[in-house]
């Protein structure tokens, strides 16, 4: 049993360690060139040491199964040099922040078993190999439609999350794709913890609410079938939940790394525009987002 690993950052190495520790799993990583060859996961009073991945960036072997965690808007080129190791029935797990990622890589990838996923894991790194799994959250797996799994593949998925059917993962990844929308590019433009968005009276919490109206009226449009009459409660409960968190965007920013926001608000501003939904905070945030120098 086997998977290859594309995007050994904080959520990649967690689900490493959790298969390594429950399965018998050769685990084979696709690492840039200067990656370190031992990890340590920090959880609660415990720290683990993975020491036994295997750096496959030069193999030539197939790859049957693989994780990719890469950060949305570098799918496309870190996955690039490996499509020639992939055949039909190479199985590809996409666990990511944001949506539509597969949709700008279909024309280059050989196969059509997808699996989606999302997590609510909070973990940072401190180091390059030192990750702090500081939340240990739900992650959640299906398959698009007409993708088959073998008994291994869901023994994998498994170790990692909970398998459930298509539908409902759309709708979890909806949810967190407006939280997402509507927390983490404020907390880039403000320089600031998840916490002050939820803060009545705030400038952060002012342009939240106008970004959570847009998410809202777009979501009625496109989908119907969701209940968004808590959208406002729902994401400043998890602004005020997440309080003390810095964002994956804000660190992003203060690092001076391109952010996800295309595949955040920016698929927010598509389904709008393709509904005739006004989107223009949505665009606005996009701007400034990539205008940020800190």
């Amino acid at each position: 049993m086997s998977l290859h690993i594309l995007g050994l950052g904080s959520i990649g190495l967690i689900n490493a360690h959790l298969l390594l520790s429950a399965l018998p799993i050769q685990i084979r990583y696709l690492p840039r060139a200067d990656s370190p060859t031992t990890y340590t996961i920090h959880h609660k009073s415990q720290s683990h040491k993975i020491c036994n991945l295997i750096n496959d960036s030069a193999g030539a072997s197939i790859i049957e199964r693989l994780l990719v965690t890469t950060k949305a808007h570098h799918t496309r080129d870190a996955i690039a040099p490996y499509i020639k190791r992939m055949t039909g029935d190479t199985l590809l797990i996409f666990l990511q922040n944001g949506m539509g990622v597969v949709d700008t890589i279909q024309d280059i990838l050989p196969s059509k078993r997808i699996v989606l996923g999302t997590t609510t894991h909070g973990a940072y790194r401190s180091a390059r190999e030192t990750v702090h799994w500081v939340h240990a959250g739900e992650t959640l797996f299906a398959g698009i439609p007409n993708t088959t799994l073998s008994t291994e593949d869901k023994s994998i998925l498994e170790c990692m999350g909970k398998i459930i059917s298509y539908d409902v993962l759309e709708d979890r990844m909806y949810r967190k794709l407006a939280g997402n929308a509507c927390i983490n590019p404020v907390t880039a433009v403000y320089n600031c913890r998840n916490g002050i968005v939820a803060e009545e009276g705030s400038e952060a919490n002012s342009l939240s609410l106008r970004l959570i109206k847009e998410v809202r009226d777009v979501y009625a449009k496109v989908r119907p079938q969701m209940d968004v009459s808590r959208l406002e409660e729902q994401v400043m409960q998890l602004a005020s939940d997440t309080g003390g968190n810095i964002s994956s965007m804000l660190a992003d920013v203060r690092a001076g790394r391109d952010t996800e926001i295309d595949f955040i608000n920016g698929y927010i501003v598509k389904m709008g525009l393709g509904a005739g939904v006004d989107v223009l905070e949505n665009e606005n945030i996009i701007k400034k987002v990539k205008e940020i120098k800190l």
